[in-house]
């Protein structure tokens, strides 16, 4: 699947990170490969098709409105027109991430498909929608890719239902020889179009392992290029009731107990036939709890069977560049915030600068497969609640509720659980070491009942193999203690920092407490440099690479 491509991309970041670090001095250093992305990291257009349209979209989106409407302002004109969504996303990041086009690319304007999903997943652009597109399937989907690549992406990503069009219409199953005919045509189509990326999501057939795997299967043979991802569509909350979702709840909020564990069995064994396997929707009070169980649970499921699916943790980028996981970014600049509504509490809007350094350290240490290491899980779990009210969520049926998540305290893939001391409230805390060595930590926020998503400090310590390798840190710290490896106290040695969204290191040596072989980082040195190439205005927090030379 990913392996071999993952394979050559590490060995690209070590050599490119070689031939950028040198330690001449008087010369700028970037600790930063001048490279693209090489993870299949994505924006999809959904956030914005729901939040950066109008005042209307909002409203649809928060009342829990059908897709038809949100598959309708996928157009030309809102995605590439004057002050499009594509143009107000820096070019910094497009030239990192594939621009995935979600529900409404191949929908007809004005089609409404409530309770006819069988008119889903077409596979032709609609030309009403995209009139520069036009011709053949082939020819309208060229054109598409190519009015991506002139905006400056790294590629083009199209949304597919888990069942083929037609399927299911009038209650009539598709034959399987119909539905690998649809299939083989689409990838035919898909590879000569140049598509990098099918995202399957919801549909007649999406809890079919045996579908999921043959379309897998069937992109290997054909395209082997084509990355495939599949999810497992569920609630938007761990183990809370969900109108579409298993009504076998316990309320604790936690994504291993969901249904007796039955929902993490299913999503182990969709990620097993994937590419890529997406954890899926949540909302934005408590996606990072929510999120990193079941990031953890199923890396945990995995470890070290040799796995290499890649998990996508959508929209937490310091978790998907601690983790390995890759992105799938849906917050835009231009997302609309009627008054009254409290959908965005951590104003994702205004934190770009996050995902930058989410990529900038991909080119450095790629996502990786889950298995691929042993990944260990903290047997504290921390609880984080939120009481939901009118306007702070598209899961309607949580209005007035105070509903809790929880996650384990400490995850690590590769390396011990990092220790973590701290006052009165632990924020979570992440690290890894990558295959190639690099290392990474990281430290989340806390949702607490008062409706407040707050930032707990603490001191936490890592431990390195390898000192020659990037240290990536993100998050805040009120101090991070780096152990070398056994003997580094009889060597001399100068440290450099970076903002990842920056281009250029500083040494930092002098701002550090060099105590034999352990290397204490004040916070607000994290702080300070993890910041230093902020955007103005960015609320994003701090996410720096760290390297030691001897």
């Amino acid at each position: 699947m990913y392996l071999l491509r993952s394979v050559v991309y590490l060995i690209l970041s070590i050599l490119t990170l070689s031939c950028n670090q040198s330690s001449d001095r008087g010369k700028k250093i970037n600790l930063v490969p001048e490279r693209k992305n090489p993870s299949p990291d994505y924006w999809c257009t959904w956030g914005a098709q729901n939040y950066a349209t109008d005042t209307f979209s909002v409203k649809h989106t928060l009342a829990l409105g059908g897709h038809s409407v949100t598959a309708g302002y996928l157009t030309e004109e809102n995605l590439f027109g004057t002050r499009g969504w594509s143009e107000q996303i820096p070019l910094s990041l497009r030239e990192n991430l594939i621009l995935l086009f979600d529900l409404g690319w191949d929908v007809p304007a004005g089609q409404k498909f409530e309770g006819a999903n069988w008119e889903l997943g077409s596979l032709v652009v609609a030309e009403d929608k995209f009139p520069s597109c036009s011709g053949s399937p082939e020819e309208r989907l060229k054109r598409l890719r190519q009015m991506v690549m002139e905006n400056g992406w790294k590629g083009i990503g199209l949304w597919l239902p888990s069942h083929p069009y037609g399927d299911h219409k009038n209650g009539v199953i598709m034959s399987d020889i119909k539905v690998k005919e649809y299939y083989a045509e689409g990838l035919r189509v898909s590879k000569n179009a140049g598509i990098n990326y099918w995202k399957i999501d919801y549909g007649f057939r999406a809890g079919e392992i045996p579908f999921r795997e043959m379309i897998t299967r069937m992109a290997e043979e054909t395209d082997p290029g084509l990355v495939v991802e599949h999810a497992r569509g569920g609630g938007p909350l761990n183990d809370v009731d969900c109108p579409w979702d298993t009504k076998n709840i316990k309320g604790i909020g936690s994504f291993r107990s969901w249904d007796d564990g039955n929902i993490l069995r299913k999503a182990v064994e969709i990620a097993m036939v994937s590419d890529v396997f997406r954890t899926y929707d949540i909302t934005q009070q408590l996606s990072v709890p929510t999120t990193l169980d079941r990031v953890a649970q199923i890396m945990h499921e995995l470890s070290g069977s040799g796995a290499d699916v890649i998990v996508n943790c959508e929209d937490e980028p310091y978790i998907g560049a601690v983790l390995g996981c890759a992105l799938g970014i849906l917050r835009h600049p231009g997302m609309i915030e009627p008054e009254g509504y409290n959908y965005d509490p951590l104003h994702f809007k205004n934190r770009t600068d996050e995902v930058v350094r989410a990529v900038k350290w991909h080119r450095i240490a790629p996502a990786f497969g889950a298995g691929v290491t042993e990944n260990n899980i903290d047997t504290v779990v921390l609880s984080d609640h939120w009481r939901f009210q009118e306007g702070d969520s598209w899961a309607t049926w949580v209005t007035g509720r105070d509903v809790i998540q929880v996650a384990p305290a400490r995850v690590a893939r590769g390396m011990p659980l990092p220790e973590v001391i701290y006052d009165s409230i632990s924020p979570y805390v992440i690290c890894s070491t990558h295959p190639n060595g690099s290392v990474a930590v990281g430290t989340l926020p806390r949702t607490n009942g008062e409706r407040k998503i707050v930032y707990p400090m603490a001191d936490v310590v890592i431990r390195l193999n390898d000192a020659s390798r990037p240290v990536g840190i993100f998050g805040r710290f009120k101090s991070l203690t780096i152990i070398l490896p056994t003997g580094m106290h009889h060597k001399k040695i100068n440290v450099f920092g970076q903002d990842l969204a920056g281009n250029s290191a500083v040494e930092i040596t002098s701002q550090i407490t060099i105590e034999r072989d352990r290397l204490v980082i004040p916070g607000d040195l994290i702080t300070k440099t993890g910041l230093s190439a902020a955007s103005k205005g960015d609320l994003s927090d701090p996410g720096m690479v760290l390297r030691i030379q001897i």
